[in-house]
């Protein structure tokens, strides 16, 4: 059995993280004199998926005869906990084993290797591949039906769009799908800002089908203070609620905003249309003609049946209401846009799409905060379990403000 940081030996309550119940699937005695030295579990609203990675050390020698090749394919299992913070249960699949290299530090008879693991339904979307038609199917609908009957998933968080078009799969994998939905689903009737991401959850990995306007307006699972070290109760370890370390690598930037049509806060891009039956073409979004352009910022074109699906027996595309903005909703997700990046001392409730509040307090008055405080929205976040239980919760966040399509 592998051997770990378990309950019993951090029952001081000093925030310490411990792992128990440690298994992998059918692993016998290749698990025998293995210690693990870290685990990182990772959650991004940019990827469909999660990512467990899980640093061990191995007596080379002791017991003979191991065989990690065993490991392929393999469940893995274990849970986190800590005292008054809660728990974290992890149930995934072994998919690769590498970065394998000897420890010349004691005489050549440790090595150390990470294992891979990823949810079932990752393993699925790349078994899998969907040739399917749909008539006038709701995004939401079409996102259900694929990641519970083609992806196996069991835990869905679906939010209803109710925009309905007709929709071909052209032989391509599940997850592509969705992308594809979330490429043209509206939440409100009007708002193009769907994210198919994953998090971490009691019963396995949870697929999220989901706006940022909805994201953005959840409430605060968790608020962080700044707490200088060495006052009282402020900057402790274990004070959950005291940031670590914390940054803000963009307040804004404005250059990239109009690089992707945002002026403001407003979508500024330019959208040619189409209709062949109606032998129309219309112009959206900028009319900016002073230099002789088609429009401002970026042109797209698209065809569209708006007026005319009925007499094509199809759905409407839709293309006025998703297209044009888009791409600037989406652009204020990107790595270059996270306004507040910290770590804290490890939290289970802490997930990628979850709203969290950062209070800052300025030492000589309350009031006003200091530049920088308010709520923020998990773009990314990565626990890091360390051996002998000293864990943190790094987080990369956004501006709630995206919700509204705003910096």
């Amino acid at each position: 059995m592998a051997t770990y940081t378990n309950i019993e030996s951090n029952a001081s309550g000093r925030g310490l993280v411990s792992i128990s119940g440690f298994d992998i699937q059918g692993a016998g005695n290749n698990l025998d004199q293995v210690t693990i030295k870290e685990i990182n579990l990772g959650e991004s609203l940019l990827t469909p998926g999660l990512q467990t990675a899980v640093v061990c050390q191995n007596s080379i020698y002791i017991p003979p005869g191991k065989d990690f090749d065993s490991f392929k394919n393999k469940a893995i299992s274990f849970s986190l906990s800590c005292k008054d913070k809660g728990s974290l249960p992890v149930n995934q699949k072994i998919y690769r084993l590498d970065n394998r290299e000897w420890l010349p530090t004691n005489v050549g008879q440790t090595e150390e290797f990470i294992l891979h693991a990823c949810d079932e339904t990752q393993m699925e979307d790349a078994r899998k591949l969907v040739s399917q038609s749909w008539k006038c199917s709701s995004p939401s609908r079409i996102a259900q039906e694929i990641l519970g009957t083609c992806a196996g998933a069991k835990n869905m968080q679906i939010e209803q769009a109710d925009n309905e078009r007709d929709y071909i799969a052209e032989n391509i994998h599940p997850f592509q799908v969705i992308a594809q939905q979330t490429n043209v689903a509206l939440a409100n009737g009007n708002d193009p800002s769907f994210l198919h991401f994953m998090t971490y959850g009691d019963d396995g990995g949870i697929h999220h089908f989901e706006s940022l306007n909805k994201l953005c307006n959840g409430a605060i699972v968790e608020t962080f203070v700044h707490g200088e070290t060495g006052m009282a109760g402020e900057g402790n370890y274990d004070n959950q609620n005291s940031i670590i370390s914390f940054s803000f690598p963009c307040d804004f930037d404005y250059l990239s905003d109009l690089l992707n049509g945002l002026e403001d806060g407003k979508n500024m891009n330019t959208l040619g249309i189409v209709n062949f039956t109606a032998k129309a073409f219309s112009q959206l979004g900028s009319s900016d003609m002073s230099c002789g352009g088609i429009g401002g910022f970026n042109y797209k074109q698209a065809l569209s049946n708006q007026a005319t699906a009925e007499d094509q027996d199809s759905c409407n595309l839709d293309v006025e209401n998703h297209l044009l903005r888009r791409q600037a909703r989406m652009s204020l997700l990107e790595k270059d846009k996270i306004a507040l990046r910290m770590v804290v001392p490890w939290n289970p409730k802490l997930h990628a799409g979850v709203v969290i509040k950062f209070d800052w307090k300025n030492k000589h008055q309350p009031n006003p905060p200091v530049y920088g405080s308010g709520k923020y929205l998990i773009l990314s976040m990565m626990h890091t379990i360390r051996l002998g239980g000293f864990s943190t919760t790094t987080i990369e966040c956004v501006s709630t403000s995206v919700g509204q399509g705003e910096v």
